[in-house]
């Protein structure tokens, strides 16, 4: 798997031929269904909307991977890999704390974001100096580009194993891992702006930035400038809803990444 591809599900989903997936059991099915979704859609994310899309969507292909493993045949698949290569297993269990990390981290940033645009909101409601309120603002969000880029160089450097085609339940788990780590990124990605000068950025992003930005961050940059503050009120309110359903979707996505930790373990330790 390449690292610096947003999408590295992608390519992978397509070349591989599970007999698993392709039973018809209404579980499976359905864990397709929301797993095919993801490579189908775009790899950038065009609106704090669509992204809580993405999670919701996640959180659906959690909901069937939880499904899944409590299905007989999955959980015989998944202990032959332990007993014959418990390095694989292995592996699939650490990939989970490193991309549980990570979630840490997007939901600290986003929690961080939505503070920032409450204080500046706060401050134009109370008719404080919008510059020096508007000069925080800046200053936290300058300061939040570092966190961003090194959960982004975190998720870049996890590994996804390759070459496990004949690992057919485990190679379900690859791809759930893979989408998660892309919709992560994206979100971080999203969140830091698409007119940030940032190569690592500029990669996930797929250098699609176009000259009128419809990034909601990139939009409050640019309106800090202007003097009409009603405007910029009307629009940080409007971020400030979406940026807590990104936060809680992130919560969930958390609790769901646990939950199915917690259930592979189990299974595989008793």
């Amino acid at each position: 798997m390449a690292p610096s591809s947003p999408f590295r599900m992608k390519t992978r989903q397509h070349t591989r031929s599970n007999s698993l997936t392709s039973r018809k059991h209404p579980v499976l099915t359905q864990f397709n269904e929301h797993l095919s979704r993801f490579g189908e859609t775009e790899a950038t994310t065009n609106s704090l909307t669509s992204l809580g899309h993405k999670l919701s969507g996640l959180q659906d292909l959690y909901v069937s991977v939880d499904d899944m493993i409590q299905m007989s045949h999955i959980q015989q698949s998944l202990t032959s890999v332990q007993e014959s290569n418990k390095k694989v297993t292995d592996d699939v269990l650490d990939t989970y704390i490193k991309i549980l990390d990570a979630c840490t981290s997007t939901k600290d940033i986003f929690s961080q974001a939505k503070h920032d645009v409450q204080e500046l909101l706060s401050s134009l409601r109370r008719r404080k100096d919008a510059t020096d309120a508007s000069g925080k603002y800046l200053a936290s969000r300058k300061k939040a580009k570092k966190a961003i880029l090194k959960t982004l160089k975190d998720l870049k450097n996890v590994k996804i194993s390759e070459g496990a085609d004949q690992l057919e339940a485990i190679s379900l788990l690859y791809n759930v891992q893979s989408v998660t780590i892309c919709v992560l990124e994206s979100s971080l990605a999203y969140v830091m702006g698409t007119k940030a000068h940032s190569s690592l950025v500029s990669k996930i992003m797929h250098k699609k930035c176009k000259e009128a930005s419809t990034n909601e961050f990139d939009q409050m940059n640019e309106a800090l400038g202007v003097e009409d503050t009603e405007s910029i009120q009307r629009q940080m309110g409007k971020m400030e809803l979406r940026i807590q359903d990104i936060e809680e979707g992130i919560d969930c996505l958390f609790k769901h990444l646990i939950k199915t930790r917690v259930s592979l373990l189990n299974m595989l330790t008793y």
